[in-house]
């Protein structure tokens, strides 16, 4: 007999075509509806999302308890397990390990539950990379609605997801996860015919993945996007539902995943593309993201290595800047397809979040900081903490006030930097402020610095003639790196106002008739800048012993840009700033760069995976082409998650001038033509890449030092006792975090490579070495010793 589980559930989004204090109030409303339907009925509620849990405990701690004896008498289960359904492409894996782990511990403590069986229903696409981490996490199944199964070639209703390392998870897709009010048994009896049923329910119908052979199936049912869940109707109907030859019983994930189901084929590839215009729409939004998201796991490293030191934070408030970070993640917000007052909304959680980590940022490093030397007369001394487990030689940036303000016409300030004594290249370049006189100094210099500490440099000024620092006109053959075969451009693209992407059109394609900006005229580029006469479109800015400087003056339509060179004196790579000055509607824009031939590499989530070369890709830190020789040419980024690939180019996607929440439904008008209504991107953005050739490892390594740049103050310490704590990593592998756990220390290490490794973590007076197998994600633990886990992240 087939067996046909019933899995009641509501999904609900705390902020999308609402804000956050409506979403909350949608999930206390559908709680308190299931609670009194549970004593009503003999079904089974299932519910994941520890954030909405936590909003019912703080705002009705009565529902809360009513929840917590149903959970108990199992008529309510907890399912999925994770703090929200975030997006499942664009955060870092860490990202993902923290919404399980926060969401877990949650559960674990308020339910004494630990769901097996991942639930992110309503997610726009799904790493390959979230395999490993699930199934290290404990999970043995998951359950998805997107791509659909006209975006994605499913091999069945239930396959194996198979990622790079070897670990396998069962995954199943279902087309919809809600069910239209009262109307639940007409999906019910379509699911049992082997037919499909549109996420709204009005959508075109097909067949399910082979939904007809299997002998267990399940049907996800209930109100959802605004809460809902069942409906006293729809169960009465269930109540009387009865098929030949046909079991239909309430159940939950798990139950469905222990019940014998037949899973066919498998997929080694991320489950995507779905709705390709989410990964670069409310660029706003998506560069706080990257910056909380650094901030974030870097500031933890810092704090470990102040607690090794003696420091004792309490991290209370560190725990609520994680969780609105988390928020952030969310599905309707970090892609960009909310209203207006929700993309508000995720701003204003990164911001917060933001603020308190930097708070935490600044305890630390003053405590490792402020006990040195104090400094000589007419000494700078400037302290830089280094975030990589390793030694690093970088570009460092800082700046610092003189001792007064230098008024005279006759001389400069100039500094000069000294490291143990011996004066090392520096370079003054313009200050952030706009105030004309030589007061604020802004230096570049090439330091090496400590693994995982702080690095001293001590600055001197003296005075030198004024230089005249105008810039010169150049020419593009005077200054193009070696790693470019022409010049990087930028292209405007015909767009719909739709920030999802969802047509078929633009699952092939995102964007039509792309056309080049041009050089600005000399009057053009004297007017962007604010003044008059004639100005060189392309002049060197900046010359100077670390690097050279040029900027690049661009106009299309309604939209200027600059593209700065910054080519370094003695580094492998150089590094692009790109400023756009946005006022578009309906159109997109692209930066073109040329790439060599051969198989296009990017990241995710602890993976590295070969890009689609059609329509647009999902990447975080890097995109490039691996070439014959195994080497590869990177575009590393410090916000960016979209572009394609073609005909010799990697284009990155900086902005689309789609609208608010305009989505698509059948053939009805996309949105009201007689009225003003705003688009998303218009205003001021700038954009940072690093262009690099090398190992796959080294490109992994530049990736994230170029996210996490050592952080550099210039402070005079009061003297005391010196802080020191020796960590170290002794091997090519990635750090993902270094946090306080408890009493002891938790780190993460990925190895980007498909080769074996070995590392030799030192941490105070101890070391241990780690092995790792291709593709691996190894947590280490430390308290009074090292502690290794393999496959149980959340032990």
């Amino acid at each position: 007999m087939k067996r046909v589980h019933l899995i009641c559930n509501a999904h609900i989004d705390p902020i999308w075509q609402w804000t956050w204090d409506e979403g909350i109030s949608a999930a206390l409303a559908t709680f308190k509806s299931a609670v009194d339907l549970a004593e009503q009925f003999d079904y089974v509620f299932c519910h994941g999302e520890a954030l909405l849990y936590e909003e019912i405990e703080k705002r009705t701690p009565e529902l809360f308890e009513k929840i917590q004896r149903l959970v108990k008498n199992g008529k309510w289960v907890i399912t999925g397990g994770w703090y929200i359904q975030p997006d499942c492409l664009m955060p870092c894996g860490e990202s993902f390990i923290r919404q399980i782990e926060v969401g877990q511990t949650y559960f674990k403590e308020k339910f004494g539950v630990t769901p097996s069986v991942a639930t992110n229903y309503d997610s726009f696409g799904h790493s390959l990379g979230l395999v490993q981490i699930m199934k290290k996490c404990g999970y043995n199944g998951y359950l998805i609605c997107r791509p659909a199964n006209w975006q994605f070639d499913y091999p069945s209703r239930f396959f194996n997801w198979i990622a790079p390392d070897g670990s396998q998870l069962a995954v199943s897709y279902s087309s919809s996860y809600n069910s239209v009010l009262g109307n639940a048994v007409d999906k019910i009896k379509a699911y049992v015919c082997g037919d499909d049923y549109g996420m709204l329910g009005a959508e075109n119908k097909g067949k399910l993945p082979k939904s007809d052979l299997e002998d267990v199936d399940y049907v996800l049912w209930g109100v959802g996007n605004h809460g809902g869940g069942p409906s006293r109707k729809d169960l009465n109907d269930i109540k009387n539902l009865k098929f030949d030859g046909v079991e239909v019983f309430h159940s939950t994930p798990e139950r469905l995943f222990g019940d014998n189901i037949r899973i066919a084929g498998e997929v080694k590839s991320s489950l995507i593309t779905c709705m390709p215009g989410c990964y670069s729409s409310m660029a706003k939004l998506k560069k706080a993201h990257r910056e909380t998201e650094n901030l974030l796991y870097a500031t933890e490293k810092m704090l470990s290595v102040a607690k090794a030191c003696g420091y004792n934070p309490d991290l209370s408030e560190l725990k609520i800047a994680e969780k609105k970070f988390l928020l952030a993640e969310f599905h309707d917000i970090l892609p960009g397809t909310s209203i207006v007052e929700g993309e508000q909304d995720g701003i204003e959680l990164l911001s917060m979040a933001k603020k308190i980590i930097k708070d935490y940022r600044t305890g630390a490093f003053l405590f490792l900081a402020m006990s040195e030397d104090v400094a000589k007369e007419g000494e700078f001394p400037v302290f830089v903490f280094n975030y990589m487990p390793y030694e690093v030689t970088t570009p460092i940036t800082v700046e610092f006030m003189l001792a007064d303000q230098n008024w005279s016409s006759e001389y400069q300030m100039t500094p000069i930097v000294y490291y143990g004594g011996e004066e090392i290249d520096c370079q003054t370049v313009k200050e952030s402020s706009m105030l004309n006189l030589d007061w604020r100094k802004r230096i570049v210099f090439e330091g090496k610095l400590k693994p995982m500490g702080i690095t001293r440099f001590n600055i001197y000024v003296k005075k030198t003639p004024i230089v005249n620092k105008k810039t010169n006109p150049c020419k593009f053959k005077d200054f193009l790196p070696d790693l470019l075969r022409e010049p990087v451009s930028l292209e405007i693209y015909d767009d719909t106002a739709d920030p999802w992407g969802m047509s078929i059109d633009e699952l092939k394609e995102l964007g039509k008739n792309p056309r080049p900006f041009r050089l600005m005229s000399e009057e053009e580029s004297a007017r962007f800048c604010g003044t008059t006469g004639k100005l060189a479109p392309v002049r060197k800015s900046e010359d100077g012993k670390i690097y050279t400087s040029v900027e690049c003056f661009y106009t299309a339509d309604n939209t200027d840009a600059v593209i700065e060179y910054k080519i370094y004196k003695k580094q492998p790579y150089f590094d692009l700033k790109v400023t756009v000055e946005y006022s578009e509607k309906n159109k997109l824009i692209r930066l073109k760069i040329p790439a060599p031939n051969g198989v296009p590499l990017g990241d995710g989530p602890f993976l590295i995976e070969q890009k689609p070369t059609y329509s647009e890709t999902c990447f975080q830190k890097w995109l490039g082409i691996e070439e014959k020789d195994g080497e590869v040419f990177a575009v590393i980024n410090d916000c960016l998650y979209a572009g394609k690939i073609t005909d010799g180019y990697l284009h990155f996607t900086l902005l689309r001038g789609a609208g608010y929440c305009f989505h698509p439904i059948g053939d009805r008008e996309l949105y009201p033509k007689d009225r003003y209504l705003p688009r998303i991107e218009n205003g001021r953005y700038e954009y940072n890449f690093r262009i690099y050739k090398s190992s796959l490892e080294k490109i992994c390594a530049q990736a994230e030092l170029f996210n996490q740049q050592p952080y550099a103050i210039n402070i005079f310490p009061i003297g005391g006792s010196k802080k020191s704590f020796d960590f170290s990593v002794d091997g090519a592998i990635n750090m993902s975090t270094c946090k306080i756990f408890g009493d002891g220390y938790t780190m993460r290490f990925f190895n980007v490579e498909n080769t074996t490794k070995s590392i030799d973590v030192t941490f105070g007076g101890k070391s241990t070495t780690v092995e790792f197998a291709p593709y691996e994600i190894v947590t280490v633990k430390y308290m009074d010793d090292f502690i290794v886990l393999r496959n149980d992240f959340l032990k």
